[in-house]
Order: structure tokens, then sequence, then C-alpha cells
């Protein structure tokens, strides 16, 4: 039984890993997209090619579990919040202010996941997990050095921090869903309202965009995108959070923005700052102190809902 809940551990850490790798590699592989997409453009074929996918999947899949009415508004809520909400503050918040002011403020959804979590009642975190996500964020800004980056306010840094609201609240949304329904069908559900506004927004941007200037490279970013940062990111997201929980999830994700430098060191040749190595070991700090405090029941998702998610897989 030991061994049986410590592999599972593992699965979970691999597969926060996974989403880490893929959310750091947008910010670099987008921007370079959008020397020939427009962003908006770019978006809105990504959720319309998925929404047609993930609709597929569910179309096809055996044993598929059904809305409860109950549910319905909290569905439409995870689809308003993770999809529309989230990637549109994404998207525009990105194209109005710099790339760092937008990772900072975008890096604080754990702290909303949290604050939200606490005020719904549905995960009350201890104080070492407080502790662990205070020094995340920490880390985060002394790494992206956040006294230099932001100066004033901005449309882009409001329209991020929004985004960063949005995708707080899609996890605690979602640590319920997860419990009653699979992957397939809380992706296939979200993208049908979020991602279908996404798609509608778009369609002006799709229009005018010229899509026969676009080049082999950008084709290959844009396909990536529509499998890897949300639909399949998603999934393991939800499917960490349901094991897991909220506090011992989203902390991985303030590896994203030290792992976005670290492939643009490698990638590019950039150089790594001396308050980046300081803030790059806060982050891992943050992730040690809330990975060891997650250990009691508290962060823990209950017995109950570890078996339903292994019966529907």
């Amino acid at each position: 039984m030991i061994t049986r809940l410590r592999q599972s551990s593992l699965a979970v850490d691999a597969a926060l890993f996974a989403v880490v790798v893929m959310w750091a590699s947008t910010f670099s592989l987008f921007k370079l997209a959008w020397h020939q997409i427009d962003p908006v453009a770019f978006t809105a074929v990504r959720f319309a090619a998925m929404v047609v996918f993930s609709l597929l999947l569910l179309a096809g899949a055996r044993n598929r579990v059904r809305p409860r009415r109950e549910d319905v508004p909290w569905l439409l809520a995870s689809g308003l919040t993770g999809f529309f909400l989230y990637q549109l503050g994404f998207v525009l918040g990105l194209d109005r202010t710099t790339a760092l002011a937008s990772a900072i403020l975008i890096s604080t959804h754990p702290i909303f996941s949290v604050l939200f979590g606490w005020i719904l009642g549905r995960e009350r975190p201890s104080a070492g997990q407080v502790a662990g996500v205070i020094v995340g964020f920490l880390g985060v800004a002394v790494f992206l050095r956040v006294w230099d980056a932001v100066a004033t306010a901005t449309a882009g840094d409001l329209l991020s921090l929004g985004a960063a609201a949005g995708f707080g609240a899609y996890g605690v949304i979602n640590q319920s869903l997860h419990r009653r329904y699979p992957s397939r069908e809380l992706m296939a559900y979200g993208l049908a309202t979020g991602g279908v506004l996404v798609a509608v927004v778009g369609i002006p941007s799709m229009v005018q965009q010229d899509w026969g200037a676009v080049g082999a490279t950008s084709w290959l970013i844009l396909v990536y995108a529509i499998v890897g940062p949300v639909y399949l990111a998603y999934a393991l997201w939800n499917w960490a959070i349901g094991r897991r929980g909220i506090a011992r999830t989203v902390t991985y994700a303030f590896l994203v923005p030290v792992l976005a430098a670290a492939l643009a060191v490698v990638g590019l040749g950039e150089r790594l700052r001396p308050e980046q190595v300081v803030g790059a070991l806060l982050v891992v700090a943050g992730l040690v102190v809330t990975r060891l405090a997650g250990r009691g029941p508290l962060a823990e998702a209950p017995a109950e809902a570890v078996l339903e998610d292994s019966s529907v897989r």
C-alpha cells in the first residue's frame, strides 16, 4: 500500500512538472508565432480547434459522465474562469504591457486559489502551506526584479491580474468537479462554454489575418498550442488538484517563470543575473516548504475522491 501511494505521489509530481514545462514554453514560442499571427486570431484558432477536438473525444468515449443539474452552474463557471477570462486576460494583458510585468502578475494566481478556496470553505491551508506560498511568490518577485518591472499600473497590468484571478478561481471550482467528472468531460464542458466564447470574440481578428503569410514554424507552434499548454496541461492540472488538493498543487506554478527564463538562457544565450539565482532558490524553497507542510490531513484530497478518480480513468 505504501509503495502504491508513493508511486501515485510521484505520478502527480511528474504530471505537474510536465504542466510547468508546457506553460513555461508558451512565453517564448507564442511571442515567436505572434510575429506572423495576430495574438487574438492565434488564440481564437486555438480554441476553435480545441472545442472540436474535445467534443470528438467526448462523442467517441464510452461510459460518459453526463452533467448533473446541480453542477451546471459550476461547470459554466469553470469554463468562464479557466478559459474565457484567463486566456483573454493573458493574451490581451501580454499584448498591452511588458512580458516581465505580465509574468509577475499572472504568477500570483496561486495566491488567488488559496484565497478563494478559503473563502468558499473548500480547503483550509495550514500555516506551513501559507508560508510556502508566500516564500514562493517572494522568489518570483525577486527573480523577475519586481522593483524595476512595474512603475505604474497599465490596462495590460490589470488584465494580467484579472487573468491570474480567473485561473485561481478555476482551480478552486474544479477541485470538487474533478471528483465527479473525468478530465475528458471536464475539459469538454469547459471548452464548450469558455472556449467557444474565446473563438467567437476572435472572429474579426481571424478574418483580418493574412494566413497566407504565416510560415511553417508559426503553424507548428499553433498546432502545439492547441494540444499542449491548454488541453493536455489543463487535464493534468485538474487531475493533480483532484489528487493532492489546491495548496500543494498551485505552488508548482511558481516554477513556470523560472523555467521560462532557463529555457531562454539555454536557447537564446541570455545571461542569468545574481538576483535571478536568488529568486530561483526562493521558489524552490517555497515549493519544498509547501510540499512538506502539506503532508497533514488538511491538505490531502479525501480518500473517496482518490478512489472515484481512479475508477473513471
